[in-house]
């Protein structure tokens, strides 16, 4: 038998060979800009999941089970395109945050709070490679699916037509899967414990990506490493449940959509677009949520004002998400949705939504809660920041609304799942509630 060792090495090179790839095809949609670096690195682990993913996606269209040459075919073909495709550069540059600590003081804050997110991330991978992952949606939806895909060579027809296999949500997108299938394919052994690997470098890539945005927008060495600090220790999203489900990556993939979304904005980038339509790609592909989000930045564009066009970067938003559901209807069931009936909606169920979310939190929740709206208030008015609010009130105005439709009624969804869903949000308003509380002095190019 492979021991974890071993096996945590095949898993944990193939994802980083992944991410090398992701860093070439993110050429395409990065400018040649060392300002962009930190993201840039977030990004390419996200980009070479996505590309894995594909892999086992075109195996499956082709009825060919996933392996090491569709996994090979597609990071190539990816880092091509990244060559291939080289992001314009931005027409004008952003002004650095100009705070009163001194460079050596901003410098030996950063590093105390590198090693505070590291300390961070380590305590997330304990929790995740522990064990075998082992969460109740990972064994009955995602792995499920996901070990039917690398044992099958396609998903069968039972998960989509059986009422039998209901509970494994065949509404579902099926991109998780096909990263589970597609990573452990070309490794040639389905390894639910090294696998875990992925949720820690999920985690790495998000602080990344998080702190390189605040950053690249003015936000000062500390604030930005503070911010990504404060996320890696946020236990609710990095806890050993949540690992192999949807959320970690979800979380990922909303801040890829916001930080996209606020950026192409500003119309002072013209790769926004192309990193707006990647990320609502992802989105879409991780979780249902992903859709709407995409949907939801749609409409803000379409809403706020922002120079040039509105119409291309709300295309950019919504139209990539809507075809990879698109490729998903041959997969999509026909038969009625388990845990919803839009019969049962009623204002009365809204009420009892509420009140059982105003239940949710526990003392420590409530004061997580005020201390962010506090900072909120203290924080300066920003366009950017506008924008990740609104995405973030619109994800959460669904999750309080949805539970007006479940079958089980409000307060089953709200108790089970409520505490989960608003987690993948976290890293999306730190990054609204850093940009609002960068230097008052330093003047943002208008949106």
């Amino acid at each position: 038998m492979t021991g974890l060792w071993p096996s945590l090495l095949a898993f944990g090179g193939l994802c980083l060979a992944a991410s090398g790839a992701g860093w070439i095809a993110a050429g395409a949609i990065f400018p040649a800009d060392r300002r962009f670096r930190a993201e840039r690195l977030g990004w390419s682990f996200a980009i070479g999941c996505g590309l894995l993913a594909a892999s086992a996606a075109a195996a499956v269209a082709l009825r060919s089970g996933p392996g090491p040459v569709w996994a090979g075919v597609a990071l190539v073909l990816g880092a091509a395109l990244g060559v291939l495709l080289r992001a314009p550069s931005p027409r004008e540059q952003r002004a650095r945050s100009r705070g009163a600590l001194s460079a050596r003081s901003a410098r030996a804050g950063a590093a105390a709070l590198t090693i505070l997110a590291a300390a961070g991330v380590l305590l997330y991978a304990l929790r995740a490679l522990t064990e075998p992952m082992w969460s109740n949606d990972f064994l009955a939806i995602w792995g499920l699916k996901g070990k039917a895909i690398f044992g099958a060579g396609t998903l069968p027809d039972a998960f989509y037509r059986s009422s039998d296999l209901a509970f494994s949500h065949p509404e579902y997108p099926l991109g998780l899967p096909l990263l589970y299938a597609g990573i452990s394919a070309p490794i040639g052994r389905w390894d639910d414990h090294a696998m875990a690997v992925l949720f820690p470098l999920a985690q790495v890539a998000t602080l990344l990506v998080l702190a390189g945005w605040i950053r690249r927008r003015g936000g000062s060495l500390p604030l930005s490493f503070f911010a990504a600090a404060l996320v890696a220790w946020f236990a609710p999203l990095y806890s050993a449940f949540g690992t192999g489900m949807a959320d970690v990556p979800l979380a990922l993939a909303a801040l890829l959509l916001g930080t996209a979304l606020a950026d192409a904005s500003d119309g002072s980038d013209p790769a926004a677009l192309r990193r707006l339509a990647l990320a609502s790609a992802l989105a879409a592909a991780v979780k249902n949520e992903g859709l709407f989000l995409a949907a939801a930045g749609g409409a803000i564009l379409l809403v706020f004002p922002r120079r040039g066009s509105r119409l291309r970067p709300a295309l950019a938003a919504v139209a990539p998400a809507s075809a990879v559901r698109a490729l998903q209807l041959p997969w999509r069931s026909r038969l009625p949705l388990a845990d919803f009936d839009p019969s049962s909606f009623s204002l009365g169920r809204i009420g009892e939504s509420l009140a059982a979310a105003v239940r949710v939190p526990r003392a420590a929740g409530w004061a997580g809660i005020a201390l962010a709206a506090l900072l909120l208030l203290l924080g300066s008015r920003c366009a950017a920041a506008g924008r990740l609010l609104a995405l973030c009130g619109c994800a959460l105005a669904a999750y309080l609304l949805l539970p007006a439709f479940a079958v089980r009624g409000p307060e089953w969804l709200v108790r089970t799942t409520l505490d989960r869903t608003v987690s993948a949000l976290v890293p999306l308003a730190a990054a609204a509630i850093a940009l609002r509380l960068r230097d008052r002095r330093e003047v943002e190019t208008p949106a």
